[in-house]
């Protein structure tokens, strides 16, 4: 299997020849500013496995567990792509919508809900770990 994605502008690309081995849907509060929604839904791919095409821009955080963050964005489109977190340093998880076939995405769980929003609507038979 090979996955494979980029920003809206092309000028970031991806790619990996494994399967996700994480699916989620987040609802913490610094997936919802990166977003702009009501949550992020991510893919987690080994580190060592990702190829990943120019040089995006990086953002440092602490998110909500206390883990180190950075989020990757396109320089030039300002699109999303991926972050890496310290509480999973051998992995990258990149935005689902940012794949070429987005429909591929099968969410495993929903988490960080205790600070969902209550406007945003997931679907309710993704299993939660809150």
């Amino acid at each position: 299997m090979t996955v494979t994605g980029g920003c809206l502008c092309g000028s970031l690309r991806y790619e990996a020849k494994v399967k996700p081995q994480i699916s989620i849907i987040c609802c913490c509060r610094q997936c919802q500013h990166i977003t702009g929604t009501g949550h992020a839904a991510q893919f987690g791919l080994p580190r060592v496995e990702v190829s990943i095409t120019g040089e995006p821009k990086v953002h440092l955080l602490v998110a909500d567990s206390g883990n180190t963050v950075s989020s990757a964005f396109c320089r030039d489109c300002g699109s999303p792509l991926f972050k890496a977190t310290s509480g999973f340093p051998d992995m990258l998880f990149f935005h689902a919508a940012t794949l070429d076939d987005p429909a591929s995405f099968k969410p495993q769980s929903v988490v960080w809900t205790k600070s969902k929003q209550p406007w945003d609507q997931i679907d309710p038979a993704i299993p939660i770990h809150a």
